[in-house]
């Protein structure tokens, strides 16, 4: 019994934990945002935000030490005829050298072509590849009518100023609260920064995920709670917890981010638990050769006690899994496990290795 089912019991008890883990609180937040404003001969142009962001993962032309500058424009229209408005009427330089522009994870982030009317305005995301803390200058040149050329502006934007630097750092919050997940849940550990990253309250985070865990137990090795009381389940959560945090590790990295979704990459060092199902046989064979007249009520108890300290002492595995893991952003910028993304089972299965 226990060999055919000791694989599918310790996943399922795994998925407890985001079962529970997923439902962190939102509350609502005013954001700021920075505002510039120059005049050309038709048209107005507004820089209304400016942040750092990921480059998408379908754009292989970046370094891994480039970001994405991300400019946040209103374009309106102060002529007297419809002004053509398009994202390649914007260059960016940095120093002398002119900036790739980009597309973003989600294309219909950036400011599309269109045709507005006068006093009309049209809002939109440019994305330049950059390096970061440099000083930029964004050129915004209207479209061109007839024999006389429109009045270009320029803005300068200091890369190095507090609040843009300040988004290039948030870039890994959703990693690290992945990470946060993983530590508290997952490893037992105390993380500090669990609950300003996720969002979640973490006391009951884990009361839940102890309680969906036994019962998950439970409900996929077919015991009923006379074979195993509350204390023994709780013996066998901690003791996965142990061997966990001994045994296994994970390196999360966020690669990508558009709008309010990041697909972060766990690469995860599991446990090897191919000894474990032979491991709990040969202790309930030594069981029984003890204790002959052992029923099999006391036999299961027995292995159910064992279990725990036998998953204490499997190792790491040879090699690592990488997964890639979908996150969710509330509106206070805080990150929660994807919960209806496939990738979440698959991260839990490779904490684990048969």
């Amino acid at each position: 019994m226990f060999q055919k089912k000791t694989y599918a019991v310790f996943l399922v008890l795994l998925l407890m934990l985001f079962t529970a883990a997923c439902s962190g609180s939102k509350t609502s937040a005013e954001k700021k945002n920075s505002e510039t404003e120059k005049s050309a001969d038709i048209a107005q142009v507004k820089i209304k935000d400016v942040s750092y962001t990921l480059p998408s993962q379908y754009d292989k032309s970046t370094s891994d030490d480039q970001l994405v500058l991300k400019v946040n424009v209103a374009v309106k229209n102060t002529g007297k005829e419809p002004l053509n408005v398009d994202n390649m009427d914007f260059t960016l330089y940095q120093g002398d050298t002119k900036m790739s522009d980009t597309d973003p994870e989600d294309y219909n982030e950036k400011l599309q072509g269109s045709t507005i009317n006068t006093d009309k305005s049209v809002e939109g995301n440019l994305f330049f590849v950059v390096d970061k803390g440099e000083k930029y200058e964004l050129n915004y040149t209207p479209e061109s009518y007839g024999d006389k050329k429109p009045k270009s502006v320029t803005f300068k934007i200091d890369g190095k100023d507090k609040k843009i630097l300040a988004t290039a750092d948030q870039l890994q919050d959703s990693a690290k609260a992945l990470s946060a997940y993983i530590d508290v849940l997952l490893f037992g550990k105390d993380n500090k920064d669990f609950e300003k990253i996720t969002g979640a309250n973490k006391n009951e985070i884990v009361n839940d995920f102890n309680e969906s865990a036994k019962d998950g137990y439970l409900s996929a090795s077919g015991l009923s709670s006379t074979y195993a009381d509350s204390k023994a389940l709780d013996n066998i959560v901690n003791g996965i917890k142990a061997g966990l945090s001994k045994n296994s590790s994970i390196q999360a990295k966020t690669t990508s981010i558009s709008k309010d979704e990041a697909i972060v990459e766990a690469t995860i060092k599991p446990v090897d638990a191919s000894s474990l199902s032979d491991r709990i046989e040969d202790r309930v064979k030594d069981y029984y050769s003890k204790n002959a007249g052992a029923s099999y009520e006391e036999a299961v108890k027995y292995a159910l006690q064992v279990y725990p300290e036998e998953f204490k002492k499997l190792g790491p595995a040879s090699s690592e899994k990488t997964v890639e893991v979908k996150m969710k952003k509330n509106d206070i910028d805080q990150w929660q496990l994807d919960m209806d993304d496939y990738r979440a089972a698959e991260l839990v299965e490779a904490f684990i290795k048969e």
